[in-house]
């Protein structure tokens, strides 16, 4: 295979010599038994650990987990899949179309990397997929000795640590990075989830590292929340006009007031100062018409039991547990008459620039990151590696159709799937928002077309699987907001293993539940297309009524069974062994039929795509496109345009709008290379908005990051060693020296600096000695004072410890652990709140000649200091003073 694609890409060129190394391996590799198999990984990890390096057992690691691969699923990496593997241990990004089995293509590296027993780490954008992998691919771990994790939402700390212990993890990207945020939380060792980064294995990396890198990472707690003013700002809203009282920037989702808008709203709310520190008003005038103006229902969020819940604008899912921040998700809550919920306040957070950079070893794989390239490689020092497929691609891309108007648009669209259905050729159609595709649904539905909806809204993602699995089925229409990382293989003609699932769930559910209501068998009608009604498959059934345990299942346990029966190589009991028997016979059953319709499928065309709207990144049309033409199949694509959408209006500039309204003389559609150079000219813009606006969070992070690390790293020192004493004595003489200094540099007269000395012992002093000699110590060296403080200081932190050691023997060791990393945290969720305010206040200072990010960076530290300087004393007073609790 490789022979063909040499001299074409450099990546097999690079590569070519180690993959024939493990094409070599193979042929000895297959002779061994599975137990032989198996007992390779344990020499492997032995090797790994005496020589420190992959290097010498890449070309067996790859082979052993090929071999197990094709025992287990049945599944053999092809050589441009071992490509794959091998960029991704080289700590890069592979570039792989969608249907070239990226899924699996992990597997070698993973298996490779938790050779080192420090564990692995595969992110995924969703739940679904990160247990779908992790029960499919970790059958092949499983196979070779080691063992898998699995983190979901609902997991206690005590879980998550079992799951993280494992070789290698499969976890979301929110679930990693607050899990991360929460250990460096913990006041207990105990409650620390995570060990050391090793290695990290992003999918869908660009979904990830580039488009959920728009906003970092933020845990929060509740404050107070005036409900008032967020009601009366978007009853206030009502009387201001657009243009006139307000400027709306829809580019950059902003609101601009006008003086007039001042004036109007200080009169209304008989205010003189809007922006009263101690009683502002404007953010919650800002937030009203930004709720109004920019954010809407079934675009942005849905409402769902009495909730906003956002909706993700890359993905098309619902994230119910996200909130906007700074008062926007409360003045939506107003504006949909739903119960506010109290505000919110930061208490960690980092970025996922910041955060994947914590990784020695980082890799990633997507089927569009070329157009991202730049960005990786300044941002995550990754670079990107083509892939070729392992079939030529048999996609065409049409050009795009401009109409008019949305209207002219939209019925285009529903024509062209009218006729396209009388061919039966299947038709996928990608919509931008939740809203355009029900509004494009109800219009299928007034054209006699029947279709399937995936969208955001709960009904349909319950369906999720099942739709996308049989999107390529003939005569479907399938409309989704978005395809990205759907993670399910749309097979022409339907696939058979989900139709054959779903009709054993309802079957055997029926069954089950008949029986326990009626105590007796029964015989029930069997479609004859599935399976033959066989006496063999009869008593199957039959004997599943006299297991027990399968009829005490719940519906869901079901489900779980069915699903998971792949990875059930050697069944445990009678109840599995008939399940077994039962996919196997369906699947045989159904293999004749699916080639047929797969044939059927591919001579009409294979799948046809249609796209209502160019997205604002070109990554996101290519992962639509990518949806057909997979492993060689045919395909067609095609993107149906009007002058108002988003892009155009808002993008596309004056020339080109007026350019095309002169074109326009009748309904018919227009096709010109002007207009594809302007739409692409467009997304270049909005990328490079897109890119400098994450640019921008991670240059002003990047400083916040060199303080988080510090901070972070003390916490854990503190947290994990036995003992604090050290450090509570480093803080006294610290907090002695800096008020010493003070009074040398006559910032504190002596009696000021002594008096807040016997503060902060909560003891009086033997000052006479002192008052009589203040000139001496001013002008001569303080050391006999220092020295004289320090002495107190450790009398009164030696009184205090037996103090409380004689109330309960260890309590002194748990307390100042505790006052320690309590203040710790306290005083950096106060930094945090000041870092944010100072990034606003440091972006005036540009219009002063001076630059902002220097700024930022000169004040960041002055407030690190004084954070430093106030938890040593909150910790020291504080101690000092326990008994008082």
């Amino acid at each position: 295979m490789l022979k063909n694609l040499l001299n074409r890409n450099s990546v097999v060129n690079n590569y070519k010599n180690l993959v024939n190394q493990i094409n070599a391996v193979e042929s000895r590799i297959k002779t061994l038994t599975d137990s032989e198999l198996r007992s390779q990984t344990i020499h492997l990890q032995k090797r790994y650990q005496n020589e420190y390096s992959q290097s010498s057992f890449i070309a067996e690691s790859f082979a052993l987990t090929r071999e197990a691969s094709s025992r287990t699923l049945g599944l053999r990496h092809f050589d441009v899949q071992l490509l794959g593997g091998l960029v991704l241990n080289d700590g890069k990004i592979a570039e792989m179309r969608t249907g070239e089995g990226k899924t699996l293509v992990a597997t070698l590296p993973a298996y490779l990397n938790a050779l080192s027993t420090k564990g692995v780490h595969i992110v995924t954008v969703n739940d679904y997929l990160a247990n779908r992998d992790q029960v499919s691919m970790g059958q092949i771990y499983r196979f070779l000795g080691l063992n898998t994790g699995l983190i979901q939402e609902t997991m206690t700390s005590t879980e998550r640590q079992e799951n993280y212990d494992a070789d290698v993890t499969y976890v979301t990207n929110n679930e990693l990075g607050f899990d991360y945020l929460r250990d460096n939380m913990a006041l207990n060792r105990k409650d620390v989830v995570l060990k050391p980064f090793n290695y990290c294995i992003i999918d869908e990396v660009d979904s990830i590292l580039i488009d959920e890198a728009q906003t970092p990472l933020i845990l929060s707690s509740t404050v107070q929340t005036s409900v008032e003013k967020y009601i009366i700002a978007n009853e206030l809203k009502d009387y201001l006009e657009v243009n006139l009282h307000f400027k709306v920037d829809e580019k950059n989702k902003n609101i601009i007031l006008t003086e007039q808008g001042n004036f109007q709203i200080g009169k209304i709310l008989n205010i003189d100062d809007l922006y009263n520190f101690n009683d502002p008003w404007i953010p919650y005038i800002i937030n009203a018409i930004k709720a109004n103006t920019l954010f809407f229902r079934n675009v942005d969020y849905i409402v769902q039991n009495n909730q906003i819940i956002i909706v993700d604008e890359f993905t098309g899912r619902i994230m119910p547990d996200r909130r906007w921040s700074d008062g926007l998700h409360q003045a939506i809550e107003a504006k949909e008459s739903l119960p506010i919920r109290e505000n919110t306040e930061t208490v960690a957070s980092i970025t996922y620039q910041n955060f994947f950079l914590l990784y020695p070893k980082l890799a990633g794989m997507t089927g569009t990151a070329k157009t991202a390239e730049i960005e990786f490689e300044k941002i995550y020092n990754l670079s990107v590696e083509e892939i070729p497929t392992a079939r030529p691609n048999l996609r065409n891309d049409l050009p795009d159709v401009v109409y008019k108007d949305q209207l002219a648009k939209w019925n285009a669209i529903a024509k062209e799937c009218k006729i396209t259905s009388l061919t039966g050729q299947p038709i996928l159609i990608g919509t931008t928002n939740v809203e355009k595709s029900e509004m494009l649904a109800q219009l299928l539905k007034e054209y006699d077309l029947s279709y399937q909806l995936l969208n955001a809204k709960p009904e349909n993602v319950r369906r999720e699987s099942e739709i996308v699995a049989q999107a390529g089925k003939q005569g479907s229409i399938t409309i989704a907001t978005n395809m990205a990382g759907r993670g399910t293989d749309i097979i022409l003609g339907g696939n058979s293993d989900f139709k054959v699932r779903k009709f054993l769930y309802n079957t055997l559910v029926f069954y089950k539940n008949y029986i326990k209501v009626s105590n007796k068998k029964i015989i029930f009608p069997l479609q004859q297309n599935l399976v033959s009604t066989s006496l063999k498959f009869l008593s199957i059934l039959y004997s599943l009524t006299n297991n027990s345990q399968f009829l005490g299942f719940s519906d869901t346990e079901i489900l779980k069974i069915l699903n998971e029966s792949d990875q059930i190589k050697i069944p445990k009991n009678s109840y599995e062994c008939s399940i077994k028997f039962l996919i196997n016979e369906f699947l045989s059953g159904e293999k004749k039929s699916q080639n047929l319709e797969n044939k059927i499928v591919k001579n009409l065309g294979g799948l046809y795509i249609i796209g209502t709207e160019r997205n604002d990144s070109r990554r996101i049309d290519n992962q639509l496109r990518g949806r057909c033409g997979r492993q060689g199949d045919p395909g067609r694509s095609r993107f149906f345009l009007s002058l108002d959408d988003k892009l155009l209006r808002l993008f596309g500039g004056p020339k080109i709008q007026t350019f095309m309204q002169n074109q326009f003389l009748d309904e018919a559609p227009l096709e010109s290379r002007l207009l594809t150079k302007s739409l692409d000219s467009a997304q270049k813009r909005v990328e490079e908005v897109d890119y400098d606006s994450r640019k921008y969070l991670f240059d002003y992070d990047d400083i916040l990051n060199k303080q988080r690390n510090v901070i972070y790293y003390e916490r854990r020192k503190i947290l994990e060693s036995e003992s604090v004493r050290d450090k509570i004595l480093a803080y006294g003489e610290q907090v002695i020296s800096e008020l010493v200094i003070d009074f040398k540099s006559r910032k504190l007269t002596l009696q000021e600096m002594l008096s807040l000395t016997e503060n902060l012992f909560g003891t009086n002093l033997i000052l006479n000695l002192f008052n009589k000699f203040e000139e001496v110590f001013l002008n001569f060296d303080t050391f006999e004072l220092e020295n004289y403080l320090f002495q107190e200081f450790w009398l009164a932190y030696e009184a205090k410890t037996l103090e409380l050691e004689v109330r309960q023997p260890g309590l002194i060791l748990a307390l100042e652990r505790t006052l320690i990393l309590v203040y710790i945290d306290i005083a950096w969720k106060d930094h945090l709140q000041k870092m944010a305010l100072l990034r606003d206040a440091v972006g005036w200072r540009g219009y002063g000649q001076r630059n902002p990010l220097f700024e930022y960076k000169d004040d960041a530290y002055e407030l690190f200091q004084n954070r430093s300087k106030i938890t040593r004393h909150l910790i020291i007073y504080d101690l000092l003073r326990s008994a008082m609790l």
